[in-house]
């Protein structure tokens, strides 16, 4: 079947529809099975349910089971080769949320887990606006890797406030969507179409107040699939810029482990619903730290730092 622009809509469409149907169901089933975490930014610190990102991995599969449907073969293979890679990353945040597999684990198995992206034929040159580098074989068998892992896990750091990981990579997701468009036509976006209509779909319930929390195998299927989108589109240098806030956010809390600074995982509100934060080492924090904000006026400061830094990526790329 010829490739139709209509077909972007159906395979983000189910995603979301997937997605948006499935997280009621899911939200029931773990909270009967106490699968909760503390809501620690809100009075009485409330349990809610967590590993929501399960919804979203059956939204991304229902969704590529109806693009079989469109997408020549040629296509569709590369399109589950780059699935396949999210799909590994989110068992291994799901594994992560039960068992705790330790941080040697977490560093090393990403990079294999990573290295299909070399079957992509991915362009063997790193670009970085002015200055490229090509790299034959260490480009798709190395840096590519790393680079998903790296994303990955900076996405997977930057979060702890209702709706913000979520929220992040949504805004990622669109600026990747639009810069794909306009450099790569309308068929690059068919990559993105599943992601993106799980996001949504999910976002309707992660959203402040949340409702019900991502979990590693939510945060690590986003991080992957931006990443790993990044590559695929040939879109380092306008992916280096648009993580920069995730990056600082990422220098930060090297700072901290480097200068063995007390370690504190959640901040707490006062009465009044003003956070209060423990230190200016991650980068939600670093506002609340110096004024008096929300849980929400922060998330929505950090979603401002990502849209900027992404204006900035279509400027300078």
């Amino acid at each position: 079947m010829t490739f139709q622009p209509l077909h972007l809509i159906e395979i983000a469409g189910l995603a979301f529809i997937s997605t948006l149907f499935i997280t009621p169901y899911l939200m029931e089933r773990l909270i009967n099975k106490k699968y909760v975490v503390r809501d620690y930014y809100k009075i009485g610190k409330p349990l809610k349910p967590t590993y929501g990102g399960i919804a979203m991995l059956v939204g991304v599969l229902a969704s590529l089971i109806l693009a079989q449907l469109f997408l020549e073969s040629e296509l569709m293979i590369r399109v589950l080769i780059l699935y396949f890679i999210v799909f590994s990353f989110a068992i291994l945040g799901f594994v992560d949320d039960l068992l705790d597999i330790g941080r040697p684990a977490k560093f090393f198995l990403p990079f294999f887990m990573a290295l299909p992206i070399a079957l992509l034929n991915i362009d063997p040159i790193l670009d970085f606006g002015p200055i490229t580098f090509k790299l034959k074989f260490i480009y798709p068998f190395i840096i590519s890797p790393i680079y998903v892992m790296v994303v990955a896990n900076l996405i997977n750091m930057h979060s702890g406030y209702n709706g913000l990981s979520g929220g992040l990579a949504t805004i990622l997701a669109i600026a990747i969507s639009i810069k794909a468009y306009l450099i790569q036509g309308e068929q690059s976006l068919v990559f993105i179409a599943p992601i993106m209509g799980a996001l949504l779909g999910f976002m309707v319930y992660n959203f402040y107040p949340t409702k019900i929390f991502q979990g590693n195998v939510g945060s690590m299927l986003i991080g992957s699939a931006l990443g790993a989108l990044i590559i695929t589109l040939n879109m380092e240098y306008f992916g280096f810029i648009i993580l920069i806030p995730h990056t600082i956010n990422f220098i930060l809390f090297v700072y901290w482990k480097v200068f063995n600074k007390p370690w504190v995982k959640f901040g707490s509100i006062d009465k009044s619903g003003i956070l209060k934060v423990p230190n200016n080492l991650t980068l939600k924090w670093l506002a609340p730290y110096y004024y008096k904000m929300t849980e929400f006026q922060a998330t929505i400061l950090c979603y401002g730092y990502t849209i900027v830094f992404c204006i900035l990526g279509f400027l300078y790329t």
